[in-house]
């Protein structure tokens, strides 16, 4: 998809980018070997020539940054195919919802190579090298909360990766709501019996844990694993739907086998959160 964009190039907007597509000036290599533009781009052919020289240069070099700052903030999406493989799927668990007053527990990443947590007075501190790996970061709802509470710890870690928050490509196809309600419409949700547990429940669990609770680290991580295991899907899903209703030619991603998460959690802790 990111090779089927132009909107990223300056005075390019979704009506010239259609009018490409429906010249058949479809990919960036169309554009390069085309004899002629349509007329209304025609008179800017050398200077947009040479920045979509440098969009193939900056997207092999993997520079999804780059086209993040470019594109619409609606349009980031368009990244996702492109950049899936060297993606990081993220989510935090904090004991409150402002980092000035609170603080963050766990960082939980998901990648193609599975799950890893980041937990507080244990190895959070290694979060920063681990993030330098990415080109992008996949969230639901990271632009208002997970980003900004993470970097009020770190500082600028994700200035060089590119960031897609589903939450609001997911809003515009008619998916709104928390992550637990959209995951059990779309079917993608944790098969667990922690489906049961909220945030608040995971706020409870590092306080269990502080207190003495052996089991409830083990089921904080394991509640977070499950949180960001569906947003693969969800980010298949708002990348296809997307695609779809923008042009049908567009090329559509497989869809991405869930991770299957295995990590121990104590049912004990989940009862006596479920009952109280």
């Amino acid at each position: 998809m990111l090779r089927n964009t132009f909107l990223h190039l300056p005075g390019v907007g979704y009506k010239y980018e259609r009018l490409l597509w429906e010249s058949g000036v479809l990919t960036w290599e169309d554009f390069l070997s085309a004899p002629s533009l349509p007329s209304a781009l025609d008179g800017r052919r050398d200077r947009l020539r040479r920045l979509v020289e440098e969009s193939v240069a900056r997207q092999e070099t993997g520079n999804a940054a780059y086209f993040a700052r470019a594109l619409p903030p609606r349009e980031v999406w368009r990244l996702y195919a492109d950049y899936r493989n060297s993606a990081a799927f993220l989510d935090i668990e904090t004991t409150g919802l402002s980092p000035y007053s609170s603080y963050l527990t766990l960082v939980g990443i998901l990648d193609r190579d599975g799950y890893r947590g980041f937990v507080r007075d244990d190895n959070l501190l290694d979060l920063r090298e681990a993030l330098e790996q990415y080109d992008l970061v996949v969230t639901y709802n990271g632009a208002s909360f997970d980003l900004p509470y993470v970097e009020h710890t770190f500082g600028s870690v994700f200035r060089h990766v590119a960031h897609l928050d589903l939450m609001y490509p997911l809003r515009r196809l008619g998916y709104g709501g928390g992550l637990k309600h959209i995951e059990a419409r779309l079917g993608v949700g944790r098969p667990s019996e922690l489906s049961g547990l909220s945030g608040y429940d995971a706020v409870r669990m590092w306080r269990m844990w502080t207190m003495g609770s052996a089991g409830a680290l083990d089921t904080l991580v394991r509640y977070n694993a499950e949180d960001v295991a569906s947003l693969p899907a969800l980010a298949d899903l708002v990348y296809n739907r997307s695609a779809e209703k923008l042009w049908p030619d567009l090329p559509r991603v497989e869809p991405s086998p869930r991770h299957d998460i295995d990590l121990p959690y104590d049912p004990a802790i989940v009862a006596a959160l479920t009952r109280a």
